[in-house]
């Protein structure tokens, strides 16, 4: 290796421990999860909880995708469910942030020289969204650390041979399958790494062992939602909710039925915009997907060809319009989210003109940045379908950075030193 890609190396580890450092201070000291406990993280920890305990789970436990709250109910279970279990599950959420930036770096050394690889440890070390959200017990961490060790180990099994290719196949199953039961809208870069792990060397026996990691942690989490809810529900029962909330003037929903009582809800951005209208359906509960679809199918028709606006609406909604909740509610987080928010969501159309004209123009010297516009692009289908958060957009910010970078570098560095091979 040249001492110049050495000493980019060092700049990395250095950057990713720093970040570790910062992510110690913030999630352990100023802002641990377990002092956070409202709203949404409160229903995740509820439902981990229950999972620990081993008590009888309930209909609503299928309603969100299962894979954040079994990842809280393993410290849960080890520790107990008081406040030394909540401490246990405050450091795994500190360890998960922790490790983005280095998978991010690993995944990065792939598709970019070491010099780009370098910058985006460094930007993914410390990106306010990424340090902040390991302060609260949400599915954002633990569905980027599923979405890049999924990328890294697709990676690994181009890289190697033999027994050890078919053993890193079946690790990359087992991650995107998890990465699925977190958020299944993730289902569109768990093809993307499909491809990319199979490439040109197409093996039966690889495809297979892929596969079977896959189905592993799914059909845990379809048996689970199966015995809570008493029937087969699929992965969660969410979509239909999601999709009327996304298609008509919705605020919030309340909804309610003999023998379940009321639920409800509503997305923080037009809580945050004080956009739509409250809508309360007592015959009908929210994981009536059907229902709630052929409301949202009725508001499209409606609208006709002036829902085009509304589609762009949520597209926006992933980014320049509001500020990313639960920090948005805290004086101090909000300083930092909501200038990095508005940077990111700015820069992402950017960014991927500029990483498409940089791979036709093959002048892209730091790296070929194809396969981060693809994956990056994979959150906007997410919005058109269902609805618009800056949540949603989190786990796709590593790609835009990493875009970032490579096109930093090569427009800084026309002859940078030979590229590495792209997926």
């Amino acid at each position: 290796m040249a001492p110049e890609h050495r000493s980019w190396d060092r700049f990395a580890v250095v950057s990713i421990a720093a970040g570790a450092a910062l992510r110690a201070v913030f999630g352990l000291l100023i802002h641990p999860p377990l002092d956070y406990v409202y709203s949404d993280m409160q229903g995740y920890v509820t439902r981990a909880v229950r999972l620990a305990d081993g008590v009888t789970l309930n209909r609503f436990d299928t309603f969100f995708p299962p894979g954040t709250h079994i990842v809280l109910a393993l410290p849960l279970r080890i520790f107990g469910t008081g406040r030394a279990g909540m401490w246990a599950a405050s450091v795994l959420v500190l360890v998960m942030s922790c490790a983005v930036p280095w998978l991010a770096w690993r995944c990065a050394t792939r598709v970019m020289n070491p010099k780009a690889a370098a910058i985006t440890a460094f930007l993914t070390a410390f990106w306010p969204l990424y340090v902040i959200y390991g302060g609260f017990f949400l599915s954002e961490i633990p569905s980027v650390i599923a979405l890049l060790l999924t990328i890294l180990l697709a990676f690994r099994v181009r890289e190697t041979e033999g027994r050890r290719r078919v053993l890193f196949a079946l690790a990359a199953g087992a991650a995107a399958g998890s990465a699925l039961a977190i958020r299944p809208q993730l289902v569109l870069n768990v093809t993307i790494a499909a491809v990319t792990m199979l490439g040109m060397r197409r093996s039966i026996r690889v495809a297979g062992a892929a596969a079977l990691g896959l189905v592993v942690p799914l059909a845990a989490v379809l048996a689970l939602n199966t015995h809570a809810a008493g029937t087969f529900v699929g992965i969660s029962e969410n979509g239909g909710l999601n999709f009327f909330q996304g298609h008509c003037p919705v605020n919030s929903v309340r909804t309610s039925k003999p023998g379940v009582g009321v639920l409800e809800f509503g997305s923080p951005v037009v809580a945050q915009l004080e956009r739509g209208r409250e809508y309360f359906f007592t015959d009908h509960i929210a994981w009536e997907q059907s229902f709630f679809v052929r409301q949202g199918l009725d508001c499209i028709r409606a609208d006709g060809i002036g829902h085009v606006a509304v589609l762009a609406r949520n597209v926006a909604d992933l980014g320049i319009t509001s500020v990313p909740w639960p920090p948005s509610v805290e004086r101090g987080l909000r300083r930092f989210v909501r200038p990095a928010n508005l940077a990111i969501s700015w820069l992402l159309p950017s960014l991927i003109v500029g990483g498409v004209a940089l791979a036709r123009s093959r002048r892209a010297a730091a790296g070929r940045p194809m396969l981060l516009v693809a994956h990056l692009l994979c959150v906007f289908p997410t919005a058109v379908i269902f609805y618009g958060d800056p949540r949603f957009r989190v786990p796709y910010d590593v790609f835009g950075l990493g875009l970032f970078a490579i096109l930093l570098v090569s427009f800084t560095s026309r002859h940078e030193p030979d590229r590495t091979e792209a997926a």
